[in-house]
């Protein structure tokens, strides 16, 4: 069977900040990881905090009365889950070479847009050392392939997915007069959250008028979950920008992590790729597109 590793659509990363955000990560616990607990399965991922969510992006369009109004969609709608033992699931849906989505798939005006007829799953396990890869949809093959996990990858996992990044505004002092708030515990999606708004005032021009505009930056995260549940950008008397994680659950189904019933599962060794010629660095070639596609853990 050939197995073809597809690229993935395009991701719009928001900035990361070298320092964690005290406000943002609360007073919860840590979670645990392999070096915290002694279970050395999962070498630094989350272990214990499994969960299953979409990951979605859309702006809308604040009421008068506080309502909001769907405008579309920023992202194609994506699953990620993680297990116990800190396996990471991640969809994508496949996009054309121009890095547009494909044409049956494009109804990002749609609140809920159609299932595409193919889309791509990957699944990082450090406890089997692996990164399997896998199509689903119509227009699948039914086949699925894993190849070795190097510790560089492993390394790159952990860095992505098991520590919080602070997330800041992407406005300054400079900009206007910049304040924030904590605004303590909440539970979103029955994950207990923490959350900090930052807000801009700054004046603006509207018809040679001078008139005061604002602009909120709000981001709940888990640190126990180590997750961003939501993050909120915009003008709360016009439009926003909503994106983190809905439909949680906190009991993800087994099946998320392998291969649908009926697929044939090709394993590729460390020593079957060398005597294909493949050296050790080239072994990481086989998850590139994935592992661009796992940036977006924590990203819009």
């Amino acid at each position: 069977m050939k197995f073809a590793v597809l690229g993935t659509s395009t991701v719009v990363m928001i900035p990361i900040l070298l320092a964690a955000n005290p406000t943002v990560r609360g007073q919860e616990p840590a979670p645990a990881t392999a070096d915290s607990n002694g279970n050395g399965s999962s070498a630094g991922l989350v272990v214990g905090h499994p969960f299953s969510a979409i990951k979605y992006a859309r702006s809308v369009k604040v009421l008068p009365d506080g309502k909001q109004q769907f405008l579309r969609n920023e992202r194609y709608p994506d699953r990620i889950a993680r297990d116990a033992d800190g396996r990471l699931m991640m969809e994508s849906v496949e996009s054309m070479p121009s890095g547009d989505l494909l044409p049956e798939c494009d109804r990002l005006d749609l609140p809920v847009p159609p299932v595409c007829p193919v889309w791509s799953v990957f699944v990082i396990d450090p406890v089997a050392h692996t990164v399997a890869h896998w199509l689903e949809g119509e227009r699948a093959a039914h086949g699925a392939v894993d190849f070795p996990l190097t510790a560089a990858r492993l390394e790159q996992a952990v860095e992505l997915t098991a520590t919080l990044p602070g997330l800041g505004p992407d406005f300054i002092d400079e900009d206007g007069k910049v304040s924030n708030v904590d605004l303590g515990g909440r539970e979103i999606e029955g994950v207990v959250a923490h959350g900090v708004r930052w807000t801009l005032r700054y004046d603006a021009n509207q018809d040679g008028q001078t008139v005061q505009r604002m602009r909120i930056h709000e981001v709940w995260a888990s640190a126990e979950m180590q997750l961003i549940i939501r993050v909120i950008d915009g003008d709360p008397k016009g439009e926003e920008s909503i994106w983190g994680l809905e439909k949680i659950s906190l009991s993800p189904d087994p099946a998320l992590f392998q291969p649908p019933d009926g697929y044939e599962m090709e394993h590729r060794t460390r020593a079957q790729l060398r005597n294909w010629g493949v050296n050790e660095g080239s072994m990481d070639d086989f998850a590139m597109y994935d592992f661009e596609h796992l940036k977006s853990w924590f990203a819009k």
